[in-house]
């Protein structure tokens, strides 16, 4: 989705929230309810509520440097020379949703037990826990683990695909989801760098402030 936001937070201290392009929140609204977690963000990004996400954006593109990559040692990122790189924007993007009751939880952590035995017990049938691993990933060594790795994920595919997103936690009357898409740019290295350190402060503001 794309959005144009409105003000930023590092220019005279904390601006209002955006809320579906007005800065103004409405008081019982979902973005009156995230103030306290935007008053917490540093300066220099904004917090925006539009319709079914919340979006926490840094006010200015950075240059992308290089790129963690899955499974290389800590010192072995790739990176350009300072601003070398492409530009980005640096957010965070969580899904929104009316707060969930305790009897919506309840049974979508019910119906991902029943689901999580049928994993298990295909896991079992296909022995997969026999087949090495690495970093939590199966390592197939020879054509007989390799087919029985392809049967298995063929089966538990449309079973998983069933599996119940929970929320990550509850802000006000509004349950908030995170996934994959809501880190997906932490895994890069920017200039300037502090930005990125920033991101992950905001990670860990929205576990405070998200109970």
């Amino acid at each position: 989705m794309s959005i144009t936001l409105g003000i930023a937070l590092g220019v005279g201290g904390v601006g209002g929230l955006v809320h579906d392009g007005r800065a103004d929140a409405v008081a019982g609204s979902p973005a009156s309810a995230f103030e306290a977690l935007e008053r917490a963000l540093p300066a220099g990004w904004t917090l925006l509520v539009a319709g079914p996400e919340l979006v926490i954006r840094h006010d200015r593109p950075c240059y992308v440097t290089g790129a963690h990559h899955e499974n290389e040692p800590a010192s072995a990122a790739a990176a350009n020379p300072a601003s070398g790189g492409p530009m980005v924007t640096i957010e965070l993007r969580y899904r929104l949703e009316p707060r969930w009751s305790d009897k919506q939880v309840a049974a979508a952590r019910a119906t991902n037990a029943r689901l999580g035995a049928e994993l298990r017990a295909l896991a079992t049938r296909y022995r997969v826990d026999a087949i090495h691993q690495s970093k939590g990933r199966p390592l197939p060594a020879t054509p007989d683990e390799r087919a029985r790795l392809d049967a298995y994920e063929a089966a538990q595919a449309p079973i998983a695909a069933r599996l119940v997103k929970l929320p990550r936690c509850s802000v006000g009357d509004t349950s908030v989801f995170d996934g994959p898409e809501t880190y997906a740019q932490l895994g890069l290295i920017v200039d300037p760098p502090e930005v990125m350190t920033q991101a992950y402060r905001i990670v860990d503001l929205m576990t405070q402030h998200c109970a």
